[in-house]
């Protein structure tokens, strides 16, 4: 009896093992019903912010033309966290904080990119609860936008070059996907390596980096003492202040600091370290110190700092599929770079003639070079017959025959007298061309590449004018020296050619014109910077003759943040 009453009273191990295994489903029902419920919180608190399009964390809470990039990003995770918890990972956090902290190094501000309040944002982050939704979603979404700011200007630019009246083949032909590039790099911990996928890929943008990092060492100018020239100084007169010029050209890299010099006395060492250092800065090396050189000398570290932040900025216009062969004019350095490829650390360098300084400036394009011709008619514009040749033709009715001009009938024309045929010039009905030969302006060669500013690079016949430092005085073409070489360069790059230098002269002399098609275009780029690396890896500075600098400038100033922070150290440090 007693055995069986405790048979009949004990719980089978079946039913205990059944009753667990029904509260552990429950559990997990449950547990599975909130993360579900906590994901589409999130969710929910992630859209809600983006499509507001602030962010009150940052100091410039507006993110209206990154929201679609940020919306992209969370698309990529589901809409969750990507960089708290329960998805925080310190190496991802602190490998983006260390980048946006050295955008420095590519003439950026980490400020602009908040990068001192995001780690701060990071410590109050981490406190709070998981369930506060919606502020989590306001801190993660901080650094997202953060790092989507830095991206996009270091990819992209700060200003679209377009507001500069730049040509649309600027700034437009960049097709990373931002979100997708800082997705993959949050998964695989790579963050380190995402700046090197978003610089321009060309030589001259790296080392005007290296530029810019041995200025930033360079020491600290406070209470800077000018150089004061009452007249130009010239060799082997004397001035006080020649221990200070002799600091101002080692500190410029013109001179050696071995270099020994007399106190007062402008002696053969200072003398060639001023002609050195007005070859660094696209001035006439003659070694006399007159108000350009001075001025120059004059100038502030930051000053120079500056320039080279605009270079790379304008750098990261440039489309990336530009690769060589090559044709770059650097319009205020006055100066022709064809390049091989990329890399190419022996490019040919020529001398340039560009327009003059804001009645004629030559315009920056990228175009591609389609032929060039031998022996070439000017045909010259509307503009010019108007202002320089109908004058000269209404005093000297035979102006046209002595410059060999022709008139070429645009359409039928009863001219019967001069008389007629002024108004017919005055009105486009009959145009005029300049025949081949030594008075024809555009030399023995031309180089077209159809644009519709109708610019291209041609020969001269006014070499004398190649000897001056300043040279804008065309009318927005570019004149080119020693014109054969860049034909030799253009035509050796074209396949099954059989062009050398000694047939090139030969059709440079023909009197009949010839023209030679390109089958491979040349890509030809026209560029504006006040700073240039050369091939022997010294730095240049040059005027700012279209006083493009300060048109750049003012725009940079148009995205300054609410705190009033801007990107260029001009503005930040003095």
């Amino acid at each position: 009896m007693q055995n069986h009453g405790r048979q009949s009273g004990t719980i089978p191990r079946a039913f205990y093992l059944m009753l667990l295994a029904l509260l552990l489903f429950s559990a997990q029902t449950e547990s599975a019903t909130d993360n579900a419920g906590a994901k589409d919180a999130t969710a929910d608190a992630l859209k809600t912010l983006i499509a507001g399009k602030r962010n009150p964390l940052l100091s410039s809470p507006d993110f209206s033309p990154l929201a679609e990039q940020l919306a992209s990003l969370y698309r990529q995770t589901g809409y969750q966290l990507l960089w708290l918890p329960p998805n925080r990972n310190h190496t991802a956090v602190e490998q983006g904080l260390t980048m946006i902290a050295q955008a420095f190094a590519d003439g950026l501000d980490p400020r602009y990119y908040d990068a001192e309040l995001l780690r701060k944002n990071l410590t109050l982050a981490g406190s709070i609860a998981t369930g506060a939704v919606q502020e989590l979603a306001e801190f993660d979404t901080a650094f997202s936008i953060a790092f989507l700011r830095y991206a996009n200007d270091l990819h992209f630019g700060r200003v679209s070059p377009q507001q500069l009246d730049y040509p649309q083949t600027f700034g437009k032909n960049r097709t990373l996907d931002i979100p997708a590039l800082l997705a993959q790099a949050l998964e695989h911990q790579t963050l380190n390596k995402l700046p090197d996928q978003l610089r321009p890929k060309f030589k001259q943008y790296r080392q005007l980096q290296n530029v810019l990092a041995a200025y930033r060492k360079l020491p600290k100018e406070a209470n800077r003492e000018a150089l004061l020239f009452n007249a130009s100084l010239h060799p082997f007169e004397t001035h006080p202040q020649m221990p200070l010029l002799r600091q101002r050209l080692i500190q410029a890299g013109a001179m050696s600091p071995q270099s020994l010099a007399e106190d007062t006395i402008y002696s053969e060492v200072l003398q060639q370290g001023v002609k050195n250092f007005q070859l660094q800065n696209g001035l006439l090396a003659d070694g006399i110190i007159g108000t350009e050189t001075a001025a120059k000398l004059n100038e502030t570290l930051q000053q120079k700092i500056l320039q080279i932040e605009l270079a790379l900025e304008r750098l990261r216009w440039l489309p990336d599929d530009i690769d060589g062969p090559l044709i770059i004019v650097n319009i205020p350095a006055f100066q022709l770079w064809a390049f091989n490829d990329n890399d190419d650390s022996e490019p040919l360098n020529l001398k340039v003639i560009v327009g003059k300084a804001l009645q004629n400036p030559t315009p920056v394009l990228f175009e591609k070079m389609r032929y060039l011709e031998f022996m070439p008619y000017w045909n010259i514009p509307q503009s010019i017959l108007d202002k320089e040749i109908l004058p000269k033709l209404y005093e000297d009715i035979g102006y046209l025959e002595s410059q060999d001009i022709e008139l070429v009938e645009r359409n039928e024309s009863d001219a019967d007298s001069w008389d007629s045929v002024f108004e017919d010039l005055k009105s486009g009905r009959v145009r005029v061309r300049q025949r081949p030969g030594k008075n024809n302006p555009l030399g023995k060669v031309k180089f077209v590449f159809p644009n519709k500013e109708d610019v291209y690079l041609h020969d001269t016949s006014s070499p004398r004018l190649f000897e001056r430092s300043r040279r804008d005085f065309s009318h927005g073409c570019v004149r080119v020296a020693q014109a054969d070489k860049l034909a030799e360069f253009v035509l050796k790059n074209q396949p099954d050619s059989d062009w050398n230098n000694e047939n090139i002269l030969q059709a440079m002399s023909d009197s009949k014109t010839r023209r030679v098609s390109l089958k491979n275009p040349i890509p030809v780029l026209f560029i504006y910077s006040t700073s240039f690396v050369d091939q022997q890896g010294q730095v240049h500075f040059y005027r700012d003759i279209y006083q493009q600098d300060q048109l750049l400038l003012k725009a940079l100033d148009k995205n300054l943040d609410q705190s009033g922070q801007n990107i260029l150290s001009v503005k930040s440090q003095g």
